[in-house]
């Protein structure tokens, strides 16, 4: 497969990009040699497109060297399944506490305190479980987005191998039946 006209990698290739332990701080990342320019090629004096990819991904990868381990979206969950926890125990201490209160002037800031208090971290923690979920749902998504892409990709090669062998047959019954 070619890519801005140059052979390229199969294109469902993973490559890792961060988490090479790289100290953090400005690194000099040396160019890759870089291709002979086409006749209707880049301007003068500045690299092809995917030289300055890879430079740029080099330089992000080394930027950021601790992010690797950490996992947001079962962050996000654990996070959220917390502050569930916490706002129902907020709400059954505004319960327990209007409860055993005699007066009703005793009671409002029980229920203000204690109840909306609960009730919105109830939601917050709500609005986090479901953040974690649906970035699940992306990463699943971009999982079956690259094996639908390695599919197609291995589709087009056996049509292209296919077509060259037809090519290749064709080519060969000409040369064998006689010039009239």
């Amino acid at each position: 497969m070619e890519l801005f006209g140059r052979p390229h990698e199969d294109p469902g290739t993973v490559t890792r990009v961060s988490g090479t332990g790289a100290p953090p701080g400005p690194v000099d990342v040396p160019a890759p040699p870089a291709p002979a320019p086409a006749a209707g090629g880049a301007a003068a004096g500045r690299a092809p497109v995917p030289t300055r990819l890879q430079r740029l991904a080099t330089l992000v990868e080394r930027a950021r060297p601790g992010r690797a381990g950490r996992n947001v979206r079962k962050t996000l969950q654990t996070v959220g399944m917390l502050v569930i926890a916490f706002g129902f125990v907020c709400i059954l201490l505004g319960w327990f506490g209007a409860a055993h209160s005699p007066y009703l002037y005793e009671e409002v800031p029980y229920l203000i305190s204690g109840g909306l208090l609960g009730v919105a971290l109830v939601i917050a923690g709500g609005v986090l479980v479901r953040s974690a979920w649906t970035l699940r749902t992306i990463e699943e998504d971009r999982r079956n987005a690259l094996a639908i892409v390695r599919s197609v990709d291995r589709l087009e090669r056996i049509l292209r191998s296919l077509d060259e062998v037809r090519r290749a047959e064709a080519r060969a019954e000409s040369e064998e039946e006689p010039v009239r």
